[in-house]
């Protein structure tokens, strides 16, 4: 990507591979903010998508660090295992050197943002043997169901508007689908929607004390608020800090878009717990 290309709100940062993009501030001052805020935006937001939440946290807290990671439809659906770890790597290095005492920040978006979230997790347990070292996360619009109706919206968002070729697309999802069940049903595993849902509220992975917030809408045509609610309620079971934020009319991660101050107010109150 040319200077050219960068998206406004992203120059100062480095891009570390064409998933993630890093900032670190100038100068850092002693404070009660995060040190650092791991971004993880849904599947197939564009840097461009992406700028607009690092703009809201340099704003919010101008002293942290930001590392943004974006996931594209082929990482969640076709890319190996290894691929994935391959991609995150750059991400990985910084998070496994962040000193013991850092606070962070974790907001993903989107069964997308969750897919990769917990790749992160998983591969930070096992090279460090411990949770990751959230103080605080943000789910906006996670985690859904892999329903079928669902997934087809989710991967149409970003094609071309030509009614040929979303048809040919959506034939192709809808013949897809049954063939990844089949596969899931034969191999007695689950789906990466269903795995990211049992990940994320597995204690090893991610650490009962960060109190989470989750960020909805009754208008979500993608992820049902139902499927969101039901995940934080089964976190509070677990022992979870759970705080929810419920918008009526907002799209899906959508709502920072309609209302910023009042999101950008949730997420503060949320910090506000921990220091």
């Amino acid at each position: 990507m040319s200077q050219s290309q960068i998206p406004p709100g992203l120059e100062h940062f480095s891009r570390l591979n064409a998933s993630i993009w890093y900032h670190q501030p100038a100068a850092r001052t002693p404070s009660k903010d995060p040190d650092f805020v791991l971004l993880l935006g849904w599947m197939d937001a564009k840097p461009r998508h992406i700028a607009k939440y690092t703009s809201g946290y340099e704003k919010l807290y101008p002293s942290a660090s930001i590392l943004a990671i974006t996931t594209s439809s082929y990482d969640a659906a076709l890319s190996s295992n290894a691929a994935n770890i391959k991609r995150i790597s750059p991400a990985l290095d910084i998070l496994y050197t962040l000193p013991p005492n850092a606070k962070l920040l974790l907001h993903f978006f989107s069964n997308g943002g969750g897919f990769t979230t917990v790749h992160i997790a998983k591969c930070y347990m096992k090279k460090m043997g411990k949770a990751l070292p959230m103080t605080a996360t943000v789910f906006d619009s996670v985690p859904g169901y892999a329903r079928l109706q669902a997934q087809v919206r989710a991967f149409m968002v970003t094609l071309p508007k030509n009614m040929i070729l979303r048809a040919i697309a959506a034939l192709m999802l809808y013949i897809a689908y049954p063939i990844f069940k089949l596969r899931y049903l034969l191999t007695g595993t689950v789906d990466v929607v269903e795995d990211m849902r049992l990940a994320t509220n597995d204690k090893s992975l991610f650490d009962l004390d960060a109190p989470r917030l989750y960020i909805y809408s009754e208008a979500d045509d993608i992820v049902e608020p139902k499927d969101v609610e039901e995940h934080a309620d089964e976190a509070k079971t677990l022992g979870y800090t759970v705080s929810r934020e419920k918008f009526l009319t907002s799209g899906h991660a959508a709502h920072m878009i309609q209302d910023p101050e009042r999101y950008w107010g949730i997420v503060r109150r949320l910090w506000s717990m921990v220091s």
